[in-house]
Order: structure tokens, then C-alpha cells, then sequence
């Protein structure tokens, strides 16, 4: 049995009361651009996606404090500072 077989099988057993919503969905999936793409295409925008990331970590490092035991330190007391008060 195909997948679309047993879609069919699966929609002619529900109740009518519930077909509103899979028609509402199957209409959104329709209609999505990302339903048809092929499998290159999906991989061509997730390499851009990839690409425009890692350009964002090179030209935005992380903001990590020069002292970060103390900044680390300093945040756990004040939470349980907070936390017993």
C-alpha cells in the first residue's frame, strides 16, 4: 500500500466533524512553497541558511566577559541571595 493509499484509508475512516480541520491543513501544506521543493532546492537553502549563520558568528563574536568566573560568581549569588529573601 502507497502512502497515499493509506491516507486514503485512514481519512474514509474518520468522522465527518473532523475533515474540516484536514482539509484546512492539507490546503496549508498545499500552498506552501517548502511542499515543493525538491530535495537539491532544500539543500541549496539550507547551505545559504549555514552560509549567512556562520558570516553572523564571524562578524558578531560572542559577548563573553574578560572575567567570566567572576561574572559567573557574582550571578549565582545573587540568585540565591533572591531565593532566601
Amino acid at each position: 500500500m502507497t502512502l497515499k493509499e493509506e491516507a486514503h484509508a485512514i481519512i474514509d475512516k474518520l468522522p465527518d466533524k473532523v475533515m474540516e480541520d484536514i482539509v484546512q491543513m492539507l490546503k496549508r501544506t498545499e500552498e506552501n512553497p517548502r511542499t515543493w521543493e525538491t530535495p537539491e532546492q532544500e539543500r541549496e537553502r539550507k547551505m545559504r541558511a549555514f552560509q549567512r549563520m556562520e558570516e553572523l558568528r564571524k562578524t558578531n563574536p560572542l559577548q563573553i566577559p574578560e572575567d567570566y568566573e567572576a561574572e559567573y560568581e557574582d550571578a549565582v549569588l545573587e540568585k540565591y541571595r533572591k531565593a532566601t529573601a
